[in-house]
This record gives structure tokens, sequence and C-alpha cells, in this order.
């Protein structure tokens, strides 16, 4: 019985709350009052509060894992669209692109080619990926993943590196340095398919092994690798990935912008048929204050909802490059 009155008294506060009658005057109480006001107010402070995100987070020790684990999901979505396979991981590229910004922090360049002449492909075979196929990707200077990708695939040359199709792996390193004075954040995206030696090697030494222990007389030859061929380099100036607070860092920074702006376009809509009800209701303009204030609410939240991701990033001063 509690439950009932419990119920039927929620029923009738939500109808004086959203619809026009006479106990509350055909007045409906969210266009009264400062319930729109309060509710912009909150759309303000949750999109500010990205910024703020956005701006202290490039600088806690989470943002390298999640930087590299953004830009390989969304390189990989990148790659969906065109219907080509999926790119791993590979940790060996992951060392040869932190060597290189390494390099590019200590001696103060942005470039795919180092002032001493070193060109990306030493990293390749310093870290000891043999490469069929090599490519690379550099960027500097962003706060955000999806910043970095949207700068990348804005760029014909860069676009050109994610989408190939003869690469199979990628390695990412993101680092914060102090490059040529100021603090920067370096990103290195490298590609690569391995070459048949390289593919092949440890299953010939395998079966040599096995060929020696069996006493087996013979000889044979590790196939020559083929040429090596560079399809793109292109620049744009311990790991937690199990860790319960990494995983809930990365939803927000990946999920919380967008969850606000659906917020903002389900209460657009939401507002909007509500007015048009309560005029179907009550069809006069005896209350064109509140018609105005409900008018005024759906612009503003609209021209409000413009303010996306990307130009909030923009917005934050921070230089960025891409070459």
């Amino acid at each position: 019985m509690a439950l009932k009155e419990s119920c039927a008294k929620l029923r009738e506060r939500a109808c004086l709350f959203f619809l026009p009658c006479a106990e509350n005057d055909y007045r409906a109480r969210i266009f009264t009052g400062n319930f729109l006001i309060y509710f912009f107010l909150a759309a303000v402070i949750l999109k500010a509060g990205f910024a703020l995100f956005l701006y202290t987070f490039s600088s806690s020790p989470f943002y390298a894992d999640i930087t590299k684990t953004a830009l390989i999901e969304l390189t990989n979505a990148e790659r969906a669209k065109h219907n080509l396979p999926v790119l791993s991981e590979n940790d060996v590229l992951d060392q040869a692109a932190y060597m290189k910004a390494l390099d590019m922090a200590k001696n103060g360049y942005f470039s795919h080619v180092s002032p001493a002449g070193i060109n990306p492909w030493h990293w390749f075979d310093k870290a000891g990926y043999n490469y069929k196929y090599a490519g690379e990707n550099l960027a500097i200077g962003f706060l955000d993943s999806k910043e970095v990708q949207n700068a990348w695939a804005a760029s014909p040359t860069h676009e050109a590196n994610i989408v190939n199709n003869k690469y199979r792996e990628i390695g990412i390193a993101v680092l914060k340095a102090n490059f040529q004075g100021n603090p920067a954040t370096i990103v290195v995206q490298l590609f690569g398919s391995k070459s048949a030696k390289s593919q092949n090697s440890q299953d010939l030494l395998a079966a040599a092994d096995i060929a020696k222990n069996k006493e087996i007389a013979g000889s044979g030859a590790v196939p020559a690798a083929k040429d090596k061929e560079v399809l793109g380099a292109s620049t744009v100036a311990p790991s937690a990935d199990g860790n319960a607070g990494f995983k809930a860092v990365m939803f927000f920074a990946q999920n919380y912008f967008d969850f606000v702006q659906a917020v903002i376009y389900a209460s657009l809509i939401f507002v909007i048929l509500l007015l048009a009800l309560n005029f179907a209701l009550k069809a006069d303009f005896d209350h064109a204050d509140l018609l105005a204030k409900a008018v005024g609410f759906v612009a503003v939240m609209a021209v409000f909802s413009l303010l996306d991701q990307n130009l909030v990033s923009a917005l934050i001063p921070h230089s960025l490059t891409i070459q």
C-alpha cells in the first residue's frame, strides 16, 4: 500500500513538473524557475571539466600508456573503414619507436632524418626488427590521442601509412620530454611487416636442431630475404593495461566527452518535444515567457553542443606539429 502511495505521489509530481495543468496554473515547472539555467550551467561545468582533465592528464603517468593504447585502437578503426587487416602491436617496434623518440628529445630535432643523417630505418635495425616493409609517423605537442589521429588522418601522407595494406604490425612510443627547452609530448608511430627470413628463422633453427640431434646428414641455407622496402615516412610535429585504475582513466579519456555530448543532444530533443506537448495541451500564448525561456534554452544548448572535442582541445594553449 505504501509503495502504491509513493508511486502515485511520484507520478503526480512528475505531471506537475513536466505537463501543464490547473494545479500548476498551466505552467509546467520545468519551464518555470531556474531549472533550465541550472541544467545549462551543469553542462558547462561538465565540458569545462573535460578541458581541465585534458590539460592536467597530459602530464600524468597514465598519459603515455593510454595514448599508446588509444592510438593503436584508432589506427585499427581507421583501417577497418577500408576493410584492411588489424595491425598487431609488436614489442620490438615499440622499442624502436621509443629509441627514436629518445634520440629526437636528446638531440633536439623533429624529423625523420636526424642532423647526423640517421634515417628512421636505423631504429628498426637497432631494435632487431628485420622488416620487409616499414613506415613511420611522428607527432609532437598534442594533448589528446584523437587530436593526433585526426591530424594524421587529415594528411594524405600520414593517412597513406595508416591504411597501407602491406603493414601487419605497429609500434608506438609516447615520450614526455624537454624538447628544445620546452616540455613536449613526442609520439612515434612505426609500421612494419617482417621479412620472410625473420618469419621463418625460428622454424628453420628448430628444424636444424632436430636434424643435428638425430645426426641426419645434409646441409641447407636460410632463404635470403628480399630487398627491404620503405613505404612511407611522415612526421606530425611498465604497462598498466590490466590495472583497474588504468581502465577507468582510459574510459574517461576516450568516452567522457562523448557522454556529455549525448546528454546535451538528448536534453535538446527532450525539451523540444516537451515544449511541443505543453503547447499542444494548452494551445495559447498566455505564458509567452515560458516559450521564450524554452526557446532560448534550446538555442543556447544547440550552439553549445557545437563545442566539440576537437574545438575544446584547440582552445587549450599548446603547439602541435606533423610533417
